[in-house]
């Protein structure tokens, strides 16, 4: 007679799984949350920079949060000691948050320009986020490298839209002059004839 196989109970259906996804989802919806509000921060340091100074000091430790919570909630899973997980992101940014204060300090000396403090600021951010994630979250990684194509695509568009601007305006100016030109000869024409 064939020995019958002990009865199994079926796991709950998303259990511990549902969990780990909604963790993870939240995770990338705040990382892809920090790359929006860092490009804001390049926009508002055009505009005004005295607004910027605060958006970028503030920028930094909120970073330095995501960083934290993922330092901790990956060291859980894994294993490790939480405390030094959280400790070494804190120090972390705690530097990069100095950095960024330093970079406006030379602003209002007048050592950086406006615009570059803005772009220096992103680009100390995203090297604090690659070098978060080298320690913490491989995900950092990738947020710091975007940040910086980020940046390099800030930098460009602002050498290359004079490139397009300044033609386009010229194009635009020959034709309104074109057209005036054209309807002078149409009027004086019907009011000759």
């Amino acid at each position: 007679m064939a020995e019958s196989e002990p009865a199994t109970i079926p796991a709950a259906p998303h259990s511990a799984p549902h969990g780990h996804a909604l963790r993870r989802h939240i995770e990338e919806g705040v990382l892809i949350l920090l790359v929006v509000l860092s490009a804001l921060g390049v926009a508002i340091n055009d505009y005004s920079p005295k607004d910027a100074f605060r958006y970028w000091i503030w920028m930094a430790p909120t970073f330095g949060s995501a960083s934290v919570i993922a330092a901790w909630w990956r060291a859980a899973r894994r294993g490790e000691p939480v405390g030094t997980a959280v400790l070494r992101q804190i120090l972390h940014w705690v530097g990069v948050t100095g950095a960024v204060y330093l970079i406006y300090l030379l602003q209002t000396t007048g050592r950086v320009a406006n615009e570059a403090a803005g772009l220096a600021a992103l680009l100390t951010i995203a090297l604090g986020s690659f070098l978060a994630g080298v320690h913490s979250d491989w995900r950092l990684m990738v947020i710091g490298g975007v940040l910086a194509i980020t940046l390099v695509g800030f930098a460009i568009l602002e050498r290359i839209i004079w490139f397009v601007v300044l033609p386009l305006m010229g194009i635009m100016i020959i034709a309104v002059v074109l057209y005036a030109r054209r309807m002078r000869h149409q009027g004086a024409a019907s009011a000759g004839g």
